[in-house]
């Protein structure tokens, strides 16, 4: 398999919209791994591309490789992983479960999700809380579980002091976190003398 170039989820979802992706794929005599390492310059798109059933878009694939992969996406601040890393396959039957229509939609919102917690991230480093944490919620309310994650750390402690402690909130999104499968460390835990941060 030739190495690709990084190439952003955005991509990905801006040629979904565009008009979708070719029904090529492989062969059908070809099988299909059950787990796909990472390899060095792969992206969501390129896997998508190397895995997917002849009769599977691009979305389909891409949707059902991080439904099979939920954990290991959420363990990480971009949708990029290390290589190595090792991703479980779904089989040809899974992928087809979802029609192209959601399948576009879901990786848009996907996509969406991804973008406003790194636009976060960044508000957030710059000390401009008022709209981190309102990209924060908007990336949170779109699925994305580290943002949801980082809204409980705030409510339970900002030590910015932008955001009022409020137990109840706090629970409620490290709840959505443990949903979306991402790890939530015990109450209090700390840091470098800050609460863990994603």
């Amino acid at each position: 398999m030739n190495q690709r170039v990084l190439i952003p989820l955005a991509l990905l979802s801006a040629a979904a919209i565009l008009g979708g992706y070719p029904q090529g794929g492989h062969s059908q005599s070809q099988p299909t791994a059950s787990v796909y390492v990472v390899k060095s310059g792969d992206t969501l798109l390129s896997i998508a591309e190397d895995v997917r059933p002849r009769e599977a878009t691009m979305n389909q694939m891409a949707l059902a490789l991080l439904q099979a992969n939920t954990k290991t996406f959420q363990s990480r601040d971009t949708l990029r992983l290390p290589s190595r890393t090792q991703l479980s396959v779904p089989d040809a039957k899974t992928v087809l479960a979802t029609d192209p229509q959601t399948a576009e939609a879901e990786v848009a919102r996907v996509w969406r999700a991804d973008q406003h917690y790194r636009a976060a991230l960044t508000l957030e480093k710059s000390k401009d809380m008022f709209y981190a944490f309102d990209t924060y919620i908007y990336a949170a309310k779109l699925g994305h579980g580290r943002a949801q994650l980082r809204l409980g750390q705030l409510y339970d402690n900002d030590f910015s002091g932008f955001v009022r402690h409020d137990l109840q909130e706090s629970v409620r999104w490290y709840e959505k976190a443990r949903e979306s499968q991402v790890e939530v460390p015990k109450a209090g835990a700390r840091t470098g003398g800050g609460f863990l941060r994603p």
